[in-house]
């Protein structure tokens, strides 16, 4: 008799929770239904999936299903609360990670380090030789930027392991040879690791690694080498929170201060011309962005095929920039030296670099990546190749 009621019992708890778990099904079902879907996510700085439209190829082809899976994540009632509960209690259980970014000491987000994709990094060395063959009289440069979790080892969370960026650089310096001068970054920023020079909650460098960087290379690129000490430095935000911590929802609550530098005692007048969107500015910055998610944006505004920066340098150099978004703080220390300087994101850019040579008459090439960029660019040699 004791093992019947036992079973009754069990049978009603059973049922209870079942009861409870459709009722809150439907309930989420009809707040899903009601609340309207958000475009983009201010908390995250990205935009969200939106309803597929239904095909009848779009269904057999499991395309549909894929893309609502991704509307249904991202339109889910109350995401933020349940992202935020989910990141607290992996905290709590101990994790050090969220979204392949790792959570370290001292507040600082890291960025995973990742491995090269070998065909795809064959292909760009590939070109970039091909490229420097065709064009043996301008001097090339190469800048590979090194992550925060390579530089800033001391900051990673306790037995983190994270991939041999040196190792991977030194590949890519092997196999370019003489082809291009390199700019050892690594040894520029090394010395410095304790100071501020990546953000705590971005994966960016900040202008203080960026000015380290440029101090360190300048002589080798025929830039005079006290140039550095032309260049002052003042905060514009102190409310900046980054990309990692969007991505991750950990460090929210960090604030940081963004810094830009401007020559001390020289001109400093441009005009900056968004080549595609056919917009012209009078400045490197964009104070705009301070007011958005993605206050790194105040460096050249957000990325874009190309920008063609013109200067009233007295120099009669013209620099291509072939780059990612690390080069768009690097800028303010090179406008002083060259006449002009054209920006090329092989990510946006749907043209060839041939086209770029001849329209701008250029005088020198400089290719700057953080390395993560770098590892995974498959667009770099279509660009370089005409392809």
């Amino acid at each position: 008799m004791q093992k019947r009621g036992n079973k009754r019992r069990q049978r009603r708890i059973e049922g209870t929770v079942g009861k409870a778990f459709i009722l809150c099904m439907i309930l989420f079902f009809l707040l899903n239904l009601i609340v309207s879907d958000k475009e983009m996510s201010e908390e995250e700085n990205r935009m969200l999936a939106t309803m597929p439209k239904l095909t009848w190829s779009s269904l057999t082809s499991g395309d549909f299903m894929t893309k609502y899976e991704a509307y249904l994540a991202d339109q889910f009632a109350g995401r933020n609360f349940w992202r935020s509960m989910k990141v607290g209690l992996s905290s709590l259980g101990g994790s050090r990670e969220e979204e392949d970014i790792l959570i370290g000491k001292d507040d600082y987000l890291l960025e995973k380090i990742v491995s090269p994709d070998q065909e795809t990094l064959k292909e760009n060395i590939e070109a970039i030789h091909l490229f420097a063959n065709q064009n043996q009289d301008i001097p090339m440069y190469m800048l590979l930027v090194p992550n925060a979790a390579n530089v800033m080892s001391s900051r990673l969370p306790s037995f983190a392991a994270v991939q041999d960026q040196n190792r991977m650089f030194a590949q890519v310096k092997r196999e370019l040879g003489d082809t291009v001068e390199w700019l050892d970054a690594v040894e520029a920023l090394n010395p410095h690791a304790n100071e501020k020079i990546f953000y705590k909650t971005d994966h960016h460098w900040t202008s203080l690694g960026a000015f380290y960087t440029f101090s360190a290379v300048a002589e080798q690129m025929k830039i005079k080498a006290d140039s550095a000490s032309y260049f002052v430095s003042y905060p514009v935000s102190t409310t900046f929170n980054g990309m990692l911590a969007a991505k991750s929802g950990c460090r929210l609550n960090v604030k940081e201060e963004i810094y830009i530098y401007v020559p001390r005692d020289t001109d400093n007048d441009v005009v900056v011309n968004y080549v595609d969107e056919q917009r012209k500015t009078t400045s490197l910055f964009d104070a705009s962005k301070l007011e958005t998610r993605d206050q790194y944006a105040v460096f050249l505004g957000e990325n874009t095929s190309v920008v063609d920066i013109k200067t009233v340098s007295d120099s009669q150099r013209r620099l291509l920039l072939i780059k990612d978004s690390y080069a768009n703080s690097f800028v303010s220390f090179l406008a002083p030296h060259f006449r002009e300087i054209v920006l090329v994101d092989p990510r946006y850019y749907g043209g060839t670099i041939d086209e770029i040579m001849d329209t701008y008459r250029i005088s020198d090439v400089l290719f700057l990546y953080s390395g993560n960029t770098f590892f995974r660019d498959n667009n770099l040699s279509g660009v370089l190749g005409g392809e």
